[in-house]
C-alpha cells in the first residue's frame, strides 16, 4: 500500500471561540475531515466528523463563526490552513451527545464565503478591462488579500456595470462569460464571431483566481506573458499489485469510472458546435444576426487530437438564440458607442464552457495536498485489448483539467478524489 494512503500526522487542528479568547485543539477528537475545491465555486469548503470525550459544542462553545486553523503532515507535505487562509465555521450538524461521548459535524468555508453574505457590490463601474473590476471586488467589497495579480487573468475586452447590491461572488460569476481572453480574438468578420470567450472565478488553497477557459486548458502561465509549462503530476493505472514499498503507488489510480462521454444530441439542442443569435440592441434600434462554429475557433484544448466534432451535422447552425445586446452602462455624456462588447463576442461564451464539459472522469488516488482544482492532471490507462497489453491507450489517456478535488484526511485511508474533465482526446503534453 502506498505511504501516501497510511501518512497522517495531525500537528494542530484549533478551533477558536468567537466569544472569548478560549481555543480548543480537535487533534485526537476527529474521526476526519474532508476538504473541498471546485473551479465553479467561489470559495472552498471542509467537512470535519467530531468524536470529543468531553462537551466541545457547549464547552467552547460553538455558536457559528469560529475559526479553524489547520496543519497536517502528509507524505505529500504540510497542508496548512492559517491566517488569512483559515476556515470558519457556518453550520454544525448530526449531533449527538451521551454520557461518555459527543458526535457531530463541523461545516467550515473560507472567510470570504461568510463575507460574502453580508457585503453587496453598490457603485458604478466605468469602462475599465474585466479583470481590473475583479481585483476591485476583491480588494475593496470582500476585503480579502488571497489572490495574486498573475492569477487574475487579463481580459482583451472593457465593460461598465452598476453592481445593483449584489453579492460580490455573484457579480464575479457573472463577469466570467462576458470576458475574452488577451490570448483570443474578439469581435467579427462579416457577421461571422472569431475567436473564444468565458473565465471561471473560483477559490483554492492558493487562494482566488479568475482564468480563462482557454489558459487553463493550455497549461500555459499566460495571463502573466510567460509561455513557460506548468508543472503536470503524471498518474498511471496499472491493473494487479505492486510491491508496497514501490514508491511509484504514490501516482497509481487507485479507481476510476467514466461519469460522462459524449451526447451528441443534448449538444446539437444547446448549439454547442454552430449558432446563430440574433442580438436587439436597445439604444440603437437595431438587430444583429451573428453565426459562431466552434470548431474553426478553439485553439487551446487538452488533447491531441481535434475536438470531437460531428463534420456532418456540427457545421450547419442546431439552435437559433435572441438576446438583447450588452453595451454596459452610459457614460458620463450618454455614449454607448464601444462602452461595452462586440455582440459577437457574447455568442461564444457558453459554446466554450459546454466542450470544456463534455468528458467527465471521476477518479481516486493517493492523498497528494499539491492537486488543486483548475490544474492540470496527466492520466495514463491501459488499452482493453488482449492482444495489445500493457500498451497505452492513445485515446483515453492525456491531460485532463480538475474540475473538483476532495481531500480525505483519514488515519489509513488518505486519498484525494478528483472530477476531472476534458474538451477533446489523444495523448498531449505528456512527451512535448
Amino acid at each position: 500500500m502506498s505511504n501516501a494512503v497510511t501518512s497522517l500526522k495531525y500537528n494542530s487542528f484549533t478551533i477558536y471561540s468567537s466569544e472569548s479568547n478560549k481555543s480548543i485543539d480537535l487533534s485526537s477528537s476527529l474521526i476526519y475531515c474532508d476538504y473541498y475545491e471546485d473551479i465553479l465555486s467561489p470559495c472552498v469548503m471542509m467537512t470535519i466528523q467530531v468524536a470529543a470525550s468531553n462537551s466541545i459544542y457547549n464547552g467552547l462553545p460553538i455558536r457559528g463563526g469560529e475559526k479553524v486553523e489547520v496543519d497536517i503532515e502528509t507524505a505529500s507535505g504540510n497542508f496548512k490552513l492559517s491566517g488569512d487562509y483559515a476556515m470558519y465555521v457556518y453550520k454544525v450538524s448530526g449531533l449527538v451527545a451521551d454520557a461518555s461521548k459527543e458526535y457531530f459535524t463541523l461545516h467550515l468555508c473560507s472567510r470570504e464565503g461568510l463575507t460574502n453574505e453580508t457585503a453587496r457590490v453598490q457603485k458604478k463601474y466605468a469602462k475599465k478591462p474585466i479583470n481590473e473590476h475583479v481585483e476591485a471586488i476583491l480588494k475593496d467589497v470582500l476585503k480579502t488579500k488571497k489572490y495574486k495579480s498573475q492569477n487574475i487573468e487579463k481580459t482583451s475586452n472593457s465593460y461598465s456595470f452598476i453592481g445593483t447590491l449584489k453579492k460580490p461572488f455573484h457579480i464575479l460569476t457573472w463577469l466570467g462569460p462576458k470576458g475574452i481572453p488577451a490570448t483570443s480574438s474578439s469581435g467579427n468578420s462579416g457577421k461571422v464571431a472569431k475567436g473564444v470567450a468565458g473565465f471561471v472565478f473560483y477559490e483554492n488553497k492558493d487562494g482566488f483566481h479568475f482564468r480563462s477557459v482557454d489558459t487553463l486548458v493550455s497549461q500555459t502561465q499566460s495571463q502573466t506573458g510567460s509561455t513557460s509549462k506548468e508543472s503536470i503530476p503524471q498518474y498511471k493505472y496499472t491493473p494487479g499489485i505492486t510491491p508496497s514499498n514501490d514508491t511509484t503507488n504514490n501516482f497509481n489510480i487507485i479507481n476510476y469510472n467514466l461519469e460522462k462521454n459524449i451526447d451528441l444530441m443534448k449538444s446539437l439542442r444547446v448549439g454547442m458546435y454552430s449558432n446563430i443569435t440574433y442580438f436587439y440592441d436597445l439604444y440603437k434600434n437595431k438587430i444583429d444576426g451573428i453565426t459562431y462554429n466552434l470548431n474553426s475557433e478553439v485553439k487551446s484544448k487538452l488533447g491531441g487530437t481535434k475536438i470531437p466534432y460531428p463534420k456532418d451535422f456540427g457545421n450547419r447552425p442546431s439552435r437559433i438564440l435572441f438576446r438583447s445586446s450588452d453595451v454596459g452602462m452610459l457614460d458620463a455624456e450618454g455614449n454607448t458607442e464601444d462602452s461595452g462588447r462586440d455582440n459577437t463576442d457574447m455568442a461564444k461564451s457558453f459554446s466554450r464552457y459546454n466542450l470544456l464539459f463534455t468528458q467527465a472522469l471521476n477518479m481516486i488516488v493517493p492523498m497528494n495536498i499539491n492537486l488543486k482544482a483548475g490544474n492540470i492532471l496527466y492520466a495514463q490507462f491501459q488499452q482493453i485489448d488482449a492482444s495489445k497489453s500493457g500498451e497505452v491507450d492513445p485515446e483515453q489517456s492525456g491531460n485532463y483539467l480538475i474540475k473538483e478535488v476532495r481531500h480525505h484526511f483519514e488515519g489509513g485511508q488518505m486519498i484525494s478524489s478528483l472530477k476531472l474533465v476534458r474538451d477533446s482526446y489523444g495523448l498531449y503534453g505528456a512527451k512535448q
